[in-house]
């Protein structure tokens, strides 16, 4: 290595140590200023248009309060393209296929009004999460662990002070009824569970912390058999606690609506009929339909949307309404299902042209259509599933959910979905609108795209 080459390397190492120098006192968030801006909701990365910023906390939460109560409306302006990539000549979303599409009357969106099925779906979620049942009293992993390590740590204290307690006896006297009930449960698992454990072995997952995720991966590196099972002898003790817990609350709730609601029982089948779930709802809708009286261009999209998670970016739409061959690696066991809808309006139908190219040779026209999009429900990916894997037209650009690459970046470098308007009531219910200028500006008979770059 030459003298040059080799003061270049040591000048880029001086500038990577100072770089890591000024960066370390990061870690430590706690030194870090309040940051007076705070956000209230997000959009995808590749999504342009209105983020709104809350200026101080009161804003924020105001905002907030009104996202998760559905009360903030969003406009979205996208363009789309054919999900056949080869196809140069028809248009998408056009008149023949929007015409094709069942018409039902206006009360068939009555139980999405106002957010009303988002509500039944959030109540059955709270007590359905994941597939599994929850209930007043429920404990996860980390809880039943939490409960172990607070026992065992109050255990040894008494110890040292020469207090004798029975091993596995909580300290219940004050306590009455149910929640003694469960006391007597966790005591009698904690004993089960805690007496082929030495001494030793005690304090090891005693010193590891409170934190259960580092508890887990500590005993899974471990050498030890009894330090190894650990994880699995907490999910076990889990399992048991919340089956005894819920048999008794089961039992409980019972008695108090037979002695306080004695006709209860006779009129539950009677409110059944009344009070549908919202996959019900959702299920009774087409996956593609239009409402009488609205615009001959305007159509709704529904369709359920789920997460699969272990790291994975796309989204699954119902498997049953799924376009096929636009979803690939469907799991065995679908994640949970959120019911999702989407009014999809069509502006303008014509061509796009590839804007970054530098060359003078003619670049191929690529049909494309515009659309303003209404979501009703606010999943994650949720306009670019719905476009891709239900109405066969995905978001030009859109990498993630379009199965060709041949149109991908046609029109340059990003995704052409915006958020054009948020209409929001914010302090004291006042309602504001918040607009982005339209990057999708028609000119004739194309369409000119702005990259913002």
């Amino acid at each position: 290595m030459d003298q040059g080459a080799a003061a270049n390397e040591l000048s880029r190492q001086h500038r990577h140590e100072r770089l890591i120098e000024s960066i370390a006192p990061l870690t430590n968030t706690s030194d870090l200023k309040d940051d007076p801006f705070r956000t209230v909701h997000q959009l995808d990365y590749a999504t342009s248009g209105v983020l709104l910023m809350g200026k101080h906390r009161r804003a924020a939460g105001a905002a907030c309060i009104s996202f998760q109560e559905r009360r903030a409306k969003k406009t979205y302006v996208a363009v789309v393209t054919s999900a056949n990539s080869n196809s140069n000549e028809e248009l998408p979303l056009g008149k023949d296929f929007i015409e094709s599409i069942p018409t039902l009357p206006e009360s068939s969106l009555k139980p999405w009004a106002a957010g009303s099925l988002e509500k039944q779906y959030r109540k059955k979620r709270r007590r359905d999460t994941d597939g599994k049942d929850t209930f007043n009293g429920y404990m996860p992993e980390h809880a039943i662990f939490a409960k172990w390590r607070g026992f065992m740590i109050k255990k040894k204290k008494m110890e040292g002070v020469g207090v004798s307690k029975s091993d596995g006896q909580l300290d219940a006297s004050n306590k009455k009824g149910r929640q003694q009930n469960q006391d007597d449960i966790m005591s009698q698992l904690i004993q089960s569970t805690t007496q082929h454990l030495t001494a030793q072995e005690v304090d090891e997952l005693l010193s590891i912390g409170p934190s259960w995720k580092k508890v887990k991966a500590h005993c899974e590196h471990s050498a030890k058999g009894n330090i190894c099972s650990w994880p699995s002898n907490i999910e076990q003790m889990a399992k048991e606690y919340n089956q005894s817990t819920a048999a008794a609350s089961a039992e409980t709730t019972a008695d108090e609506q037979t002695i306080h609601h004695p006709h209860h029982k006779a009129n539950a089948n009677t409110n059944e009929d009344k009070t549908k779930q919202p996959e019900t709802l959702a299920s009774s809708l087409p996956p593609l339909f239009r409402i009488q009286n609205e615009g001959s261009d305007s159509f709704y999209i529904c369709a359920s949307i789920g997460e699969v998670g272990d790291g994975r970016f796309d989204v699954l739409v119902d498997p049953s309404v799924a376009l096929p061959s636009t979803q690939s690696k469907i799991p065995s066991v679908l994640p949970e299902m959120k019911p999702s809808l989407t009014r999809c309006t069509v502006v303008w139908r014509g061509y796009a042209h590839d804007t970054t190219s530098s060359t003078a040779k003619e670049e191929p026209q690529v049909p494309v259509a515009k659309v303003v999009l209404s979501p009703w429900t606010g999943r994650r990916h949720q306009l670019r599933v719905h476009l891709s894997r239900v109405a066969g037209c995905p978001i030009l650009g859109d990498v993630a959910y379009t199965m060709g690459t041949e149109d991908r970046g046609v029109v340059g470098s990003r995704m052409c979905l915006h958020a054009k308007e948020l209409v929001i009531p914010l302090i004291g219910g006042q309602v504001h609108t918040f607009t982005a200028n339209d990057p999708f500006v028609i000119d004739g008979s194309s369409i000119q795209i702005d990259n913002f770059c």
